[in-house]
C-alpha cells in the first residue's frame, strides 16, 4: 500500500485486532489513530484483497472455522 505515513506493521496489527472483533474507535484509541483512519485503512486493504491473500489450491481441502457464537431467538440454543 504505497503513501502511507504509517508502518505497515502498525496498519497489520490493527487491523487484525479489529478483525478479532474490536471497535473501530476503540481501535482508534488503542493506536493513537483517529477512527476515520482505522476505517481508511479498512477500505484501502479491501481495496487490495485480491493481491493481499491468494485463493485457496483447487484440488485442496478447506476447512473454515467459526467463531463461538451462539444464536438467540427467544432463547439460548446450543449450537448444533
Amino acid at each position: 500500500m504505497a503513501r502511507l505515513r504509517t508502518k505497515a506493521e502498525v496498519i497489520a496489527a490493527a487491523l487484525n485486532v479489529r478483525s478479532e472483533g474490536l471497535r473501530v474507535r476503540a481501535t482508534g484509541r488503542a493506536f493513537g489513530k483517529s477512527h476515520a483512519t482505522i476505517i481508511k485503512w479498512e477500505r484501502r486493504v479491501a481495496a487490495q484483497t485480491e493481491h493481499w491473500s491468494p485463493p485457496a489450491p483447487e484440488k485442496a481441502k478447506v476447512t473454515l472455522e467459526g467463531d463461538e457464537v451462539y444464536t438467540r431467538v427467544g432463547e439460548n440454543l446450543s449450537p448444533l
